[in-house]
């Protein structure tokens, strides 16, 4: 009977093979509980992928915060405009702001409010064209308005511009004609900042060009246009004109502030 020798150095390779297979699970699992650790210290959760998601979650659902000027605009507003109705023109900048987001998303201009001046409205049919041009619609969803303030306060001699800064947050984002998302996103709301621009026009004379259409203002009796802003009475009819001056205030921009906006 012919015994086999045992050679220790044959099982060598065998052995190394196991001792690095072993040593690499342990660092594996070792890396993973570490990672699990990490996860739950900082998210709560053992999956780093879960935690991630999760924390953007809770990020996108963060309003950003408006710099409100209205304590320091405010009275120098309602000191030039005794009869400026603070809180009826806030109330109107939100109404302003959700009828620009319907417009843009059902892509109709007429849907933005009375309030809305040729200029805002010329805006508004830009970015519908823009967006047929390419085959695009843009979505603005479950918008909420965390808070408007007023942001600036602007004189020039020829107009005088409130600006309100209004925090908001939405999901905003843009399909193409297969119904693919291409910009922004369906998942995480987007919080961002909207600028809305109320003007009036101290002296329509000095604007030039075609200031009827610019202000908007017309005899509510004949609808001859009104020039001058302190008119009483219509040139053409004589009809008092009294009621028309509370709609020299029209809001003429709206835009999304571009520095400082959190992107989702």
């Amino acid at each position: 009977m012919i015994t086999a020798a045992f050679n220790i150095g044959d099982f060598v390779p065998l052995i190394t093979v196991v001792v690095i297979i072993g040593a690499v699970f342990g660092g594996v699992m070792a890396v993973r509980a570490k990672m699990r650790s990490v996860s739950r210290d900082m998210f709560g959760t053992d999956s780093l992928l879960d935690g991630y998601k999760k924390q953007k979650q809770q990020v996108s659902e963060q309003p950003v915060s408006v710099r409100s000027m209205t304590s320091i605009y405010l009275p120098q507003i309602q000191k030039d405009f005794p009869e400026f109705d603070y809180t009826h023109y806030k109330t109107k900048a939100e109404s302003v702001l959700r009828s620009y987001f319907t417009a843009v998303n059902t892509k109709n201009v007429l849907a933005l409010t009375e309030e809305c001046g040729q200029t805002l409205r010329n805006s508004v049919i830009g970015i519908i064209e823009d967006l047929n041009a390419r085959n695009l619609t843009q979505f603005f969803t479950e918008n909420v308005i965390h808070d408007i303030q007023i942001a600036r306060y602007l004189k020039n001699g020829v107009t005088v511009t409130i600006l309100f800064n209004a925090a908001v947050g939405q999901y905003a984002y843009t399909e193409n004609d297969k119904g693919e998302v291409v910009l922004g996103s369906k998942e995480y709301k987007h919080q961002t900042i909207y600028e809305i621009e109320l003007v009036y026009v101290q002296d329509a004379k000095k604007l030039g060009g075609n200031t009827d259409e610019g202000l908007g203002l017309n005899c509510p009796n004949c609808g001859a246009p009104i020039k001058n802003l302190g008119q009483k009475f219509c040139e053409h009819c004589g009809s008092g004109v009294i009621e028309v001056n509370s709609r020299v205030w029209h809001f003429d921009a709206v835009r999304e502030q571009t520095v400082g906006k959190r992107i989702s």
